[in-house]
């Protein structure tokens, strides 16, 4: 799931850190930010829409990870390596980057909050380090990276959806590939959750820790 446009690492809500946001896109209902991070020379993006849609089919979209490639543009492959417990797993995820640039793959803690009052989903995941995960030649595993996906219900059955990443991608991007993953890249993602979440797949899917 973590696939560029979905990477992370970190305990608090990127909402507790000080970020300025710039506008780089606002078109088709879908914004896209920009900031600068403190002590890193990568920055961070988010995006967000309102769709009319039930929640439970968002996550129900965003968890399925055998179908990521539909929704995220990198995303070659994804699965879960660990499951936790019903709202925490392990997550492998490989994203495909334009030659010459070799594509990265990262191991993520992921997590599922919900806010019995509010009805607010977060998902919150972050790129471990740990020895014990291996990846193969010709790739490069990314350890320093943060994301979050977060809806929220709104009036007349519309959700604020909301995305959130930062990513260092451990080695040399060239700015054309930067650029794309920070604008295009979130923008093209959104209009694809926006479409698939409406289909009658994930209207009728069925998501273990939700009503």
């Amino acid at each position: 799931m973590l696939c560029i446009a979905v990477l992370s690492s970190a305990s608090s809500t990127h909402t507790e850190v000080e970020y300025e946001w710039h506008l780089k896109r606002d078109r088709d209902g879908i914004q896209v930010y920009v900031s600068k991070v403190a002590d890193s020379k990568f920055k961070a993006m988010r995006a967000q829409m309102v769709v009319e849609t039930p929640v439970r089919s968002l996550v129900a979209l965003i968890t399925d990870l055998e179908n990521c490639q539909k929704w995220a543009p990198t995303c070659k492959r994804a699965h879960i390596v660990t499951r936790l417990s019903p709202t925490e797993s392990i997550v492998y995820s490989h994203n495909n980057l334009p030659f010459p640039v070799r594509d990265r793959v990262a191991y993520s803690r992921v997590v599922w909050t919900v806010d019995a009052h509010t009805g607010i989903v977060l998902m919150r995941s972050h790129a471990l380090s740990d020895d014990q995960y291996h990846v193969r030649r010709g790739v490069i595993r990314v350890t320093d990276a943060m994301s979050e996906w977060r809806f929220t219900p709104q009036a007349e059955g519309r959700v604020l959806v909301e995305s959130f990443v930062y990513a260092d991608p451990n080695g040399a991007i060239p700015a054309w590939l930067t650029n794309l993953l920070m604008v295009d890249t979130p923008y093209d993602t959104m209009r694809q959750v926006r479409k698939l979440a409406q289909t009658e797949k994930y209207r009728q899917a069925l998501v273990p820790f939700l009503p």
